[in-house]
């Protein structure tokens, strides 16, 4: 039992820190905006900030931006800690839409997934 404790806890706090919207339907956006979070859209109040945050797990391109709500700016870290990040700060009303394609860091190693992942998420700036 004392083994599934830890396992229980980082199923629970995954679940409380998701806040993903799903068919389009923006939520607030949580501290970190995350691979499994694609395809959500999220709310953010103008002069705010989030984080995204991609798993080391995939070699991404430079994520884009499509519309003029949100900046992105490069995290720089002097010791990996497992993901690259980005801050995502909102700087005006509208929507945007931030995209990457992450290749698997595996490739060629058993059980290593065959497909890029494409990750995208669309954030809504109110007024």
């Amino acid at each position: 039992m004392l083994r599934l404790l830890p396992l229980l806890v980082i199923l629970l706090a995954a679940c409380g820190e998701s806040g993903t919207g799903t068919g389009g339907d923006p939520t607030q956006a949580p501290d970190a905006i995350t691979a499994p979070d694609s395809g959500a859209t999220f709310e953010l109040a103008p002069g705010s900030e989030t984080s995204l945050r991609l798993s080391s797990e995939y070699d991404w391109s430079e994520p884009v931006v499509e519309g003029a709500a949100v900046v992105l700016t490069p995290v720089d870290y002097f010791q990996d800690r497992g993901f690259s990040e980005w801050l995502v700060r909102a700087t005006g009303a509208g929507t945007a839409t931030i995209s990457s394609v992450g290749e698997p860091a595996c490739e060629g190693e058993h059980g290593c997934p065959d497909e890029p992942f494409r990750f995208q998420v669309r954030i809504t700036v109110g007024e």
